[in-house]
């Protein structure tokens, strides 16, 4: 894997850049959440899709713990139908939640995207992650 910038940091997670290999990394860090975090983390994330031109973007989710109903409600409401703005069309390459609990919880969100231009393709190693990955056409 490339060098990355940091693009965004928060108690939350990482916003991540990789300029070389064009795309951008979401890092959850495995603090509870405050509200308006997730928000935060997204927002910033699809500033640096945007500003790059980029459409896809790494997930690890690894360390992550379930979503909020708050956060849920927000995620359906803002990031998928994109009123908070990202590229369309938008990939996510997601290495799930260790925590099963925290797992169910971003399935749930990943199966409402169906409906929205943001695709999700989860994988459970991450290195199985970066290989689809860096097989996307750049």
């Amino acid at each position: 894997m490339a060098a990355s910038t940091i693009y965004f940091h928060s108690p939350a997670g990482l916003v991540l850049e990789h300029s070389f290999d064009r795309y951008a990394e979401l890092r959850y860090l495995p603090s509870k959440r405050q509200p308006g975090d997730l928000a935060a983390l997204l927002t910033h994330l699809g500033r640096l899709l945007l500003a790059r031109g980029w459409h896809k973007f790494l997930s690890d989710n690894r360390q992550m713990t379930p979503y909020s109903a708050d956060e849920k409600q927000w995620f359906t409401s803002q990031w998928l139908p994109g009123v908070v703005p990202h590229p369309i069309p938008l990939t996510g390459v997601v290495v799930l939640p260790e925590q099963v609990v925290a797992r169910l919880s971003f399935l749930e969100m990943s199966m409402k995207a169906e409906a929205s231009s943001l695709r999700y393709r989860t994988f459970q190693n991450f290195d199985e992650a970066m290989s689809y990955l860096t097989a996307l056409a750049q």
